[in-house]
């Protein structure tokens, strides 16, 4: 039972007005009849599965969610295709619904441009071989989970290499249920797997602070990054992430942020291909610059359709936290081009554009639209940098600034906006 073109623009202003908890209801209403035939349980890979067997589980009240990314071969041998050759992941997931309500599955938290069963089935010709098709049609995460029961499918997602920041998301009439994986896979290597987060600074170092008490160090940390020496400043020190260690990624990870490859000769060498044939590069990595005596422990960063243009950020673990929560500074800047330069061995660099105070808005934006600030603010600390005589940074671009850091607060749930807290600290120029 479908609903026709006059219901599905019913929903539509449903959703903007009521939001989607409430609708929802009204969709698990309408399936209520359906849920059979939606809850089709897929055909069970079998115990002997290494996919299945190194699943991890997370649980939240009677909803427990088991999941698993599968390398290429895993995924190759299960559907009979290489998948991977299309630029597609797989993900097993198993969805252990204990409650009386219903359970909707939202496949693009998971993947905000996940690939439907039917266009896998096109892209890989499937329509040809009947039993892969059949394997397919049959193996996507239905979208209904009903209550007292067990359902298990696939969703299919992007290709990545090194960590699959994984999130699974299920709503029923009242609630939202939000599951978070960090599984290590094979291929490409990232940056961030070569940082030991637990032994970066030792134990008992770490000062736990109150939120009067966090303003002030923020407005003492250094203007800026520096070079390996710490004898010449770089880009302003202009973001700081507030939030739960590595769960603080998810956030970022989910408005299309990327993480970035090692810096090495290969990556340069990928990067100059790029550059050379206009090509984009989603992964290209990031030069080092120097916080707290070490070079950035993450970066991310929003590629274009080459590798010339970029928005990209620097993020390094503070030696202090507010309420047990992580505090991560950084520096947020926009790449518009390449140059020439004899700053570093391979000769070439990014050009930023000097307005980086229209960065750290666009970041408070996008992780606005997340749902996941809690509240935010500004605290002074960079430094004002203007016309005629702006700061530069290491590679002699000019930026301009105000001279405050943004302050964000990051949530496991999603927030609106309207629910976001100002902390009325400093007020950045409009």
């Amino acid at each position: 039972m479908r609903p026709n073109a006059s219901e599905s623009r019913t929903w539509l202003a449903l959703t903007i007005r009521c939001g989607p908890i409430v609708v929802a209801a009204l969709l698990l209403s309408l399936a209520g009849l359906n849920l059979a035939e939606e809850a089709r349980a897929v055909a069970d890979a079998g115990a002997d599965q290494p996919f299945i067997s190194r699943a991890e589980a997370r649980q939240q009240g009677l909803v427990t969610v088991r999941a698993a990314t599968l390398t290429d071969d895993e995924s190759k041998h299960y559907f009979g295709a290489s998948l991977a050759d299309q630029g597609i992941q797989t993900v097993w997931v198993s969805v252990d619904n204990a409650g009386d309500s219903a359970l909707r599955f939202l496949p693009i938290v998971t993947d905000a441009t996940y690939f439907s069963a039917a266009e896998v089935e096109e892209l890989l010709g499937a329509w040809w071989r009947g039993s892969t098709n059949a394997s397919i049609a049959r193996s996507q995460m239905p979208e209904v989970i009903p209550q007292k029961q067990t359902v298990t499918g696939f969703v299919f997602t992007h290709r990545e290499g090194g960590l699959k920041l994984l999130q699974i998301a299920l709503q029923s009439s009242s609630d939202e249920f939000l599951f978070r994986f960090i599984q290590p896979i094979g291929g490409t290597t990232y940056a961030i797997e070569g940082v030991d987060f637990g032994k970066i600074y030792p134990p008992g170092m770490i000062e736990d602070v109150d939120i009067a008490k966090l303003r002030k160090k923020l407005e003492n940390l250094p203007c800026c990054t520096t070079d390996k020496s710490g004898e010449r400043n770089g880009d302003p020190l202009n973001i700081v992430i507030v939030g739960r260690g590595i769960d603080s990624l998810f956030s970022f990870i989910s408005r299309g942020w990327k993480l970035d490859e090692p810096f090495d000769i290969h990556s340069v060498y990928r990067t100059i291909r790029a550059f050379l044939f206009r090509s984009e590069y989603l992964n290209a990595p990031v030069s080092p610059l120097y916080v707290f005596g070490r070079e950035q422990d993450v970066a991310l960063q929003k590629a274009r359709n080459t590798v010339s243009l970029r928005n990209h950020l620097r993020l390094w673990l503070a030696p202090f936290t507010v309420a047990g929560l992580q505090v991560w500074v950084g520096q947020i800047s926009r790449d518009i081009g390449i140059k020439l330069t004899t700053q570093s061995w391979y000769l070439t660099t990014h050009r930023i554009s000097p307005a980086v105070d229209q960065d750290r808005f666009y970041l408070l934006q996008d992780l606005t639209m997340s749902g996941a600030v809690s509240r935010f603010g500004f605290v002074p600390g960079v430094n004002a940098s203007a016309m005629p005589n702006p700061r530069v940074n290491l590679t002699g671009d000019p930026y301009l600034t105000d001279g405050l850091r943004l302050v964000v607060f990051l949530g496991a749930l999603r927030r609106p906006f309207e629910h976001v807290e100002f902390l009325d600290w400093e007020h950045a120029r409009p």
